[in-house]
């Protein structure tokens, strides 16, 4: 079965809806089940990451890392989403806050360009199969400022 253009986009703009509601939360991060396909993976493009040799690859994992940093959370604000329903492959354009959990003060503010590669599962309902993670570059010691990141996680 074959989604329109439409459809994705649409589904693309209740993934960050959910997300920023669930996503960074224990006790609500698996609404996400929904739009992330069980052998998700993700590949990081920067450093603070690990780079693309630190991918994770299972949604499970995903999820600690979304959860792994109660110090801050990050809300999105979408300023385009660029989908290829042919290939099943979509880009969003995001500004992205991070903000200290403690005073909600923000951290920083930066964009992000993820390309989600979807499919369908047995159900032919649509899934997020791959994250390949861009964002904004910053310098070194901003980005040690701002992101609390374990990196006992990288790989996992």
């Amino acid at each position: 079965m074959k989604l329109a253009y439409d459809e994705i986009v649409r589904w693309m703009y209740e993934y960050f809806a959910e997300y920023n509601r669930s996503a960074q939360d224990p006790a609500t991060v698996h609404a996400m089940d929904t739009y992330f396909a069980p052998d998700l993976v993700f590949i990081p493009y920067m450093h603070v990451f690990g780079g693309p040799k630190n991918s994770i690859t299972s949604r499970e994992a995903f999820y600690g890392m979304l959860t792994g940093h109660p110090e801050d959370y990050e809300r999105f604000v979408v300023h385009d989403i660029f989908v290829d329903a042919e290939r099943m492959v979509s880009v969003a354009f995001l500004q992205a806050t991070i903000y200290d959990t403690a005073t909600d003060q923000v951290k920083i503010q930066k964009d992000y360009l993820p390309l989600y590669e979807l499919g369908l599962d047995d159900a032919g309902e649509l899934k997020i199969k791959t994250i390949r993670f861009f964002w904004e570059g910053s310098p070194p010691e901003l980005e040690a400022a701002a992101y609390t990141v374990d990196k006992s996680k990288w790989g996992k």
